[in-house]
C-alpha cells in the first residue's frame, strides 16, 4: 500500500510545482484606457492616439504585457475617475489600468497618468512639456511607469551634444569623418572608401521597381518585404539571404502606381497603394490588407493622393491625402485619413505645412531641448532640400539634389482651352523619395537619411532618371543647415527607396536599400531590381558630433 502511495505522492507534488512554475511564466497584464484631452477640438485625436504610444514604451516581454483585447478598450471613452478605470480593468481582466488626461494650453501641454493595480494601489505621475515635445513627456512618464511601478531597470540616455567620439559606425560600409586625416592609406592625399565588408544582397529580380515597405502585414510576428512595380505588387520573405515570394497582387489597369505605404489601425496593417488614372492623371488610390496568403482590398478607389506621415506631436504613422489638378498636380491642404469600414474618411488638416509642402514631399523631424523644437523637412521642386521650423517658417535651402525618383506623374502646363502643349521639359512631376527620421546613434537627436543620386548627366537634363550611382546621406540640423553625419559608400545603381526595419527578421535593425540596376548611358539594357539590407550595431555606437552644434 506504502508503495504504491508513494508515486501518487510524488506525482501530486510535481504537478503542483509545474502549476506554480506556469502560474510564475505568466506576465503581468496591464490595459490603457482611451485619454481624457482638454484643450482646442484639433487636439482632440489625442484621446485614441496616446494609448498606443504608451502601451508600447510599458511592453516588457515576457514580464508586463497588455491585454489582448488593448485596441477594443479604445473603441470606449475615457474613464472619469478611479471606479471607472477599475471596471475597465476588470472588464479586461488585466492586473493594472493605466488612464489619465492631456491638457493643451497654448504651446504647453500637461499630462496626468494614473496607474491602478488589482488590489486598488493607485500610483500617478503629472508632467509639462512643449505641444511640440510631448512624445518626450509620454517617454519620460513610461519610464518612470516602468521604474516605479513594475520595477524595470530603465537605461540612462545619452546626452545631446556628447563629445564621445564613436568607437565603430553602425556599419562598416558607412563613411564618416570624411575630413579626419588621421587614418593613412597608401598616401595621405588618398582618400580610402573602403570595400564592402558588411552588407547583405538579395538576388536580382526581374523588374523595376517603383518602392518597396516592410512590415508585419499578415500578423505572424515577421516582416514581409513589399516590392511595386508598374503593373503589380508583390510579397516576399527575406530568407537564407534571398527574397522569397509569398504573393502577387495584380493592380487595375487603369492605374499608374506611385508609391507604397504600410500603416498600422485597428490592430491590423493597412497596405497604401497611391497611383493615377493613365487615361485623366486624376489621384487613383486603394487601401489593402493581406491575409492568408493573399492580397485583399479594402478601399478599391480612392480619389486622392495618399501617403503615410509621422505628424508632431505624437509621431504616430497617420494616412495623408491630398486632392489632385492636372496642371497642379496636387490642389488643397494636406489633411489626415482614417479608413471607416470600405471608406476612407477625411479628417483634420495638417497644421503648420509651407506652401512648398505637398502629400508627398515632406517629413517631420522631432525636436529636443537643444534643438528648439520640430523641424520640418521638404524636396523642393528642384529637388533641393528646404528646411522649416515649427511654425513653417523656412531657415535653409541645400546646395545639393537629393530624391532621385524616377517615378512621376505626367502634367499639362498649357492653359485650358489652348490644346496640348508641344514642348516636353519639365512635364513631369517625380515623386520624391521616401525620407526617414530616425536617432539610430542614440543621442538624442534625429538625422534625417535620404537618397542622393550622383550622376552628371542628371545635372544637366531634369528627366535623366537612371543614376548609375548614390549614396544614402544621413544629415543633421546644426542651426544653419543639414550637415553631413555619415553616408553609405557607393550604391552601385538607381536608388528607388529606402526604409529603417528589420527586414531579415534576426532581431537587428536594417537600413534596407531598393537598388534599380543601371541600364547604361543609352537607356538599352534591361532593368532589375534588389534589396541590399547593412544591419545597423547601434549598440555599439557612441554618439558621433556633427561639425558644428545647434547654436539656436
Amino acid at each position: 500500500m506504502q508503495r504504491r502511495f508513494l508515486p501518487v505522492l510524488w506525482a501530486c507534488t510535481l504537478l503542483l510545482f509545474s502549476m506554480q512554475a506556469a502560474a510564475q511564466a505568466q506576465p503581468a497584464s496591464y490595459v490603457v484606457a482611451p485619454f481624457q484631452v482638454n484643450g482646442p477640438a484639433g487636439f482632440s485625436y489625442l484621446e485614441k492616439a496616446i494609448p498606443p504610444m504608451l502601451t508600447s514604451r510599458l511592453f516588457w516581454q515576457g514580464k508586463f504585457e497588455p491585454v489582448a483585447g488593448q485596441d477594443a478598450a479604445l473603441q470606449g471613452t475615457a474613464p472619469k475617475g478611479k471606479d471607472a478605470a477599475d471596471k475597465l480593468r476588470a472588464t479586461h481582466k488585466a492586473d493594472y489600468v493605466v488612464w489619465g488626461s492631456v491638457t493643451v494650453l497654448g504651446d504647453e501641454a500637461s499630462l496626468d497618468v494614473s496607474v491602478m493595480d488589482d488590489k486598488g494601489k493607485v500610483w500617478q505621475r503629472a508632467s509639462k512639456s512643449a505641444v511640440n515635445n510631448l512624445i518626450g513627456g509620454l517617454q519620460s512618464t513610461a519610464d518612470a511607469i516602468n521604474s516605479d511601478v513594475f520595477g524595470r531597470p530603465v537605461a540612462a540616455a545619452a546626452q545631446p551634444g556628447s563629445s564621445g567620439r564613436a568607437v565603430a559606425p553602425m556599419n562598416p560600409d558607412f563613411v564618416v569623418n570624411e575630413s579626419d586625416a588621421g587614418a593613412v592609406y597608401l598616401n595621405p592625399q588618398i582618400r580610402y572608401q573602403g570595400v564592402d565588408t558588411d552588407r547583405l544582397r538579395s538576388q536580382m529580380l526581374d523588374f523595376e521597381s517603383h518602392g518597396m515597405a516592410v512590415a508585419d502585414i499578415d500578423g505572424d510576428g515577421k516582416n514581409e518585404v513589399l516590392l511595386l512595380d508598374s503593373m503589380n505588387l508583390y510579397a516576399y520573405r527575406w530568407e537564407n539571404g534571398r527574397l522569397v515570394k509569398l504573393a502577387e497582387y495584380r493592380l487595375p489597369s487603369m492605374i499608374e502606381p506611385l508609391l507604397v505605404r504600410t500603416v498600422k489601425q485597428s490592430g491590423r496593417v493597412l497596405i497604401v497603394l497611391t497611383g493615377f488614372d493613365n487615361s485623366s492623371n486624376d489621384p487613383l488610390s486603394s487601401i489593402l490588407t493581406f491575409a492568408g496568403g493573399k492580397f485583399e482590398p479594402v478601399v478599391a478607389r480612392a480619389q486622392y493622393f495618399l501617403n503615410v506621415a509621422s505628424l508632431p506631436p505624437l509621431y504616430e504613422p497617420t494616412i495623408i491625402g491630398q486632392g489632385g489638378e492636372r496642371s497642379r498636380i496636387v490642389r488643397g491642404p494636406v489633411f489626415e485619413m482614417s479608413v471607416q469600414g470600405d471608406r476612407l474618411v477625411k479628417g483634420a488638416n495638417v497644421p503648420n505645412l509651407p506652401k512648398e509642402a505637398n502629400v508627398f514631399n515632406f517629413t517631420w523631424i522631432p525636436g529636443n531641448e537643444r534643438s528648439g523644437g520640430d523641424y520640418l523637412a521638404v524636396l523642393g521642386d528642384q529637388e533641393n532640400l528646404l528646411t522649416f521650423d515649427g511654425k513653417g517658417k523656412r531657415l535653409a535651402k541645400s546646395d545639393d539634389k537629393f530624391s532621385g525618383s524616377g517615378v512621376g506623374i505626367p502634367f499639362d502646363m498649357t492653359m485650358p482651352g489652348m490644346g496640348p502643349s508641344t514642348d516636353s521639359s519639365n512635364q513631369t512631376y517625380y515623386i520624391p523619395m521616401r525620407m526617414v527620421a530616425q536617432d539610430l546613434d542614440k543621442d538624442g537627436r534625429t538625422e534625417l537619411l535620404i537618397n542622393k543620386p550622383i550622376s552628371a548627366a542628371a545635372m544637366i537634363f531634369h528627366n535623366y532618371r537612371t543614376y548609375p550611382q548614390g549614396e544614402i546621406q544621413a544629415l543633421l540640423w546644426d542651426g544653419i543647415g543639414m550637415d553631413l553625419l555619415w553616408k553609405t559608400r557607393r550604391i552601385k545603381g538607381t536608388v528607388a527607396d529606402l526604409v529603417v526595419a528589420d527586414v531579415d527578421n534576426d532581431g537587428v535593425l536594417d537600413l534596407a536599400v531598393n537598388v534599380n540596376s543601371y541600364p547604361g548611358s543609352l537607356g538599352v539594357g534591361k532593368i532589375r531590381t534588389l534589396v541590399t539590407l547593412y544591419p545597423l550595431n547601434t549598440d555599439a555606437t557612441q554618439p558621433v558630433p556633427a561639425a558644428r552644434d545647434f547654436d539656436n
